[in-house]
């Protein structure tokens, strides 16, 4: 018999907003970046990812250049603020709930977003959560460029990023426990042996009516 493992997206469903949108914010706010057109870029990217037509390699083409001759460690330091007093405190409650009842029965938990890896890992951590999966970025000269590093984990590419996990770390035949709030994330759904709907989008809610999938609703 297999052995399960639950497997987390991360925005609108293990925390009440979108990470991404958050840290384009945030280094706005600190004026860490001082040009608009990156607010609106993001204002763009939301509406495009709720339409299903988020173009993510321009996205992130575009939007990482904020951020391309600054070092990775100084990156990390603003990230560390950013999450202490920005995503802990939309942290869902009831998320809390059912990380602690995996850890309880030993069940490994892991988060795929379709965030930049480099704000996943750091959230996973803050949320006591040892592996994440998120966006990787090419790196250059200590610096992230806008150039995507192997398979995004987007759409599709979260299946193929989890199925290389799962093969590295010899765990094929897990029960995956998938939780997610987007239709984005059906190629994932319909991969995993068990969905749970948070917060469903409207498309999202009607496949799993179909498919008999569970549905929450968690609240701050």
């Amino acid at each position: 018999m297999s052995k399960q493992i639950a497997v987390f997206d991360l925005d609108e469903t293990l925390i009440c907003g979108d990470s991404g949108r958050l840290w384009t914010e945030y280094l706005w706010e600190k004026r860490i970046i001082t040009d608009p057109r990156f607010i609106e870029a993001n204002q763009k990217m939301m509406s495009d990812y709720c339409a299903g037509k988020l173009d993510m390699q321009k996205y992130l083409a575009f939007s990482l250049q904020a951020l391309e001759h600054i070092p990775a460690e100084q990156i990390d330091i603003w990230l560390t603020d950013f999450v202490e007093t920005r995503i802990k405190p939309i942290f869902y409650p009831a998320a809390k709930e059912q990380l602690d009842l995996y850890r309880q029965q030993n069940i490994p938990i892991l988060i795929i977003s379709a965030t930049v890896s480099f704000v996943v890992k750091k959230i996973a951590v803050a949320l006591g959560i040892p592996t994440a999966i998120g966006i990787d970025m090419v790196m250059k000269e200590g610096c992230y460029t806008g150039e995507i590093q192997g398979t995004a984990s987007f759409r599709e590419g979260k299946v193929a990023r989890l199925q290389q996990w799962l093969d590295e770390q010899n765990l094929s035949s897990q029960h995956i426990s998938f939780y997610t709030d987007s239709m984005n994330d059906l190629p994932m759904c319909l991969f995993a042996d068990e969905v749970v709907t948070i917060n469903a989008d409207n498309k999202l809610q009607s496949e799993a009516e179909i498919h008999g999938w569970k549905q929450l609703h968690w609240f701050l």
